[in-house]
């Protein structure tokens, strides 16, 4: 396991010019544990690696490769995790210069984010993985609490050096608003906590298009939800207190709710909705709402955007 602090790889960070701060927050990389587990299991039959691997991750990330975090039955994560396993040659160098890069990487995202909000202090470690095709990044639930992630596996496949500092200003953003915005499982929750991501990301960025801001993943947003601002907002409204997963599927993950609104098209709405709070906030306020704020504020703004 590689732990690395931003201090110990001399990436002081500074808010201002006489107050250099240097973040504490640790960055943990368990690509090279994979390629090692993966090269000590290579002769055992398919059951037995299965376990192996597992039984080595539950020490460095409990819970993580485990079929209780994505709620799904063990037989069908374990054939997931084989079949990722035998796959892993086909990706394992480009995880590699993935890694190699992380650092130097996230360092002036981390610097930019700061300046904004404040050094990140006193947070949980932030952890580089292989997340066998399931993110580029984002907060998981793991028995140890919540922890933010990034997937080395697609980050070499979706980012590349000319959209990555939106993207991890994004993700920062979600490590530093648990402490004020507890996740719920409403839908509402996932719409401000997304959309103010989005917002973060794109005033730390003002020259980020829509690619580096996500919102063309896997088809432009934009363009479809303005072409139908009120259904796609009204769409929204009917959800709110929602959990069920078909809804979340179709506003924030692959899933489409029909065929006049993208998937995930739920980012974008919730980007309006912090713009239209943002007017008469900053980065700084909108941060620290609570959900007892920000409910009856979300669902008035989204009133006003259409006609429902």
């Amino acid at each position: 396991m590689i732990r690395r602090t931003l201090l110990a790889l001399g990436l002081s960070l500074t808010l201002s010019a006489a107050a250099p701060v240097a973040s504490d927050l640790a960055f943990v990389d368990l690509t090279d544990d994979f390629a090692k587990t993966w090269d000590a299991t290579q002769a055992l039959d398919d059951a037995a690696r299965v376990t192996a691997f597992k039984q080595a991750f539950a020490a460095k990330l409990p819970g993580f490769y485990d079929h209780r975090r994505i709620k799904v039955d063990e037989a069908l994560y374990d054939k997931h995790l084989l079949k990722a396993l035998k796959a892993y040659p086909e990706n394992r160098d480009a995880i590699a210069k993935v890694s190699a890069q992380f650092a130097s990487s996230i360092a002036p995202a981390l610097a930019s984010f700061e300046a904004e909000f404040g050094p990140m202090r006193g947070y949980p470690p932030v952890y580089l993985v292989n997340s066998l095709g399931e993110f580029d990044g984002g907060t998981r639930n793991l028995p140890e609490g919540v922890r933010l992630l990034f997937g080395a596996d697609m980050l070499a496949k979706l980012h590349g050096d000319d959209s990555i500092q939106p993207f991890f200003h994004h993700e920062l953003f979600h490590l530093l608003h648990t402490r004020t915005f507890p996740e719920c499982d409403q839908m509402w929750c996932a719409l401000w906590a997304e959309g103010l991501a989005v917002h973060v990301a794109k005033t730390l960025n003002p020259g980020a298009d829509d690619a580096a801001l996500l919102l063309t993943q896997p088809e432009p947003i934009r363009a479809a939800v303005d072409a139908n601002r009120t259904h796609a907002v009204c769409a929204v409204l009917t959800r709110l207190d929602s959990t069920d997963p078909k809804d979340y599927r179709a506003l924030f993950s692959s899933g489409r709710l029909d065929d006049r609104l993208p998937p995930r098209f739920g980012y974008y709405v919730g980007l309006l909705v912090a713009q239209d709070l943002g007017r008469t906030r900053d980065l700084k306020q909108l941060a620290v709402m609570d959900a007892a704020t920000v409910r009856p504020l979300l669902e008035r703004s989204l009133k006003a955007m259409g006609d429902c």
